[in-house]
């Protein structure tokens, strides 16, 4: 490869790069993570909606953090985040209704707790906690911004109030009130079309400010860059990865019918390929 040639596919790479970041939204995984990470007051503003608590204090806020099992499954949390009252929040973004099952909800709960009951502690001191999924999608389909799941006593209709909590909130609920601000806020991929000044200053740094822009694509050129070395080196395995990463790249641009031709047709696949510069 000659230089000028690399020099087009870098610049291919660039622009390819500058698109996805143009269109992401904070509904899209890697992007809510990086515009949250360290940003206590962004979390806040999202835990203070959906929870329906003006005055909630975060005091912490790690992105990614991982809870292992020494037995098995461990997870990993999208945001975890921790209030001035010690309640623990789980907070998972969800483009697909396959990720945000009932008993994925119910597993990251119990390794919540599991992480949270100190050694020595009874467990009367284990904290509330809640699985808080903001999915794309109205699954439940009622129409509902938020559903909340917590335990009854059936015979009794009352609470069993075990300080277990998950709260499912509806990306797809559109309205006037805050929760419908802060969904219009995490569907938007324009900065001028956000409403809530935390999330719109955030969304704003990480489009416009050039030094982020710049890092941003950066990791997206290297990302492709890395995927056609190892495409080209490593066989049938790493082709399989190959394909996982042109898949994550379509769903980072909302591009779901083309996922769907990546999975079940090897022309359209290739073409893909080439477009992303992975081939």
């Amino acid at each position: 490869m000659n230089e000028q040639t690399l020099s087009d596919l870098q610049k291919r790479r660039h622009t390819r790069a500058l698109q996805i970041i143009k269109r992401w939204r904070l509904m899209d995984d890697d992007f809510m993570k990086r515009c949250l990470k360290n940003n206590i007051p962004a979390v806040e503003c999202i835990l203070r909606i959906i929870m329906e608590q003006p005055d909630l204090h975060v005091l912490s806020v790690t992105i990614e953090d991982t809870i292992p099992s020494l037995l098995g499954h461990g997870i990993r949390m999208d945001v975890h985040a921790v209030d001035s009252a010690g309640t623990e929040y789980d907070i998972e973004v969800q483009r697909s209704d396959k990720g945000a099952g009932a008993r994925r909800a119910r597993f990251n709960s119990s390794l919540l707790d599991l992480n949270s009951l100190k050694k020595g502690n009874t467990y009367d001191q284990l904290p509330e906690s809640y699985v808080i999924f903001i999915t794309e999608n109205d699954i439940f389909k009622a129409g509902l911004a938020r559903y909340h799941i917590n335990r009854i006593i059936e015979e009794l209709s009352r609470p069993f109030n075990d300080g277990e909590h998950i709260i499912y909130v509806n990306g797809d609920y559109r309205g006037s009130d805050d929760i419908g601000k802060l969904m219009n806020d995490f569907r938007s991929s324009k900065v001028d079309d956000m409403i809530l000044k935390p999330l719109k200053e955030t969304v704003n740094r990480y489009k416009n400010n050039p030094r982020e822009v710049a890092a941003m694509c950066a990791d997206l050129e290297k990302w492709s860059m890395d995927e056609r070395s190892e495409g080209r080196a490593e066989g049938r395995a790493e082709g399989a990865e190959l394909l996982a990463r042109l898949l994550k790249l379509l769903q980072a641009e909302g591009r779901t019918d083309d996922v769907k031709l990546a999975l079940e047709d090897k022309e359209a696949r290739e073409r893909l390929y080439k477009e992303y510069h992975l081939e």
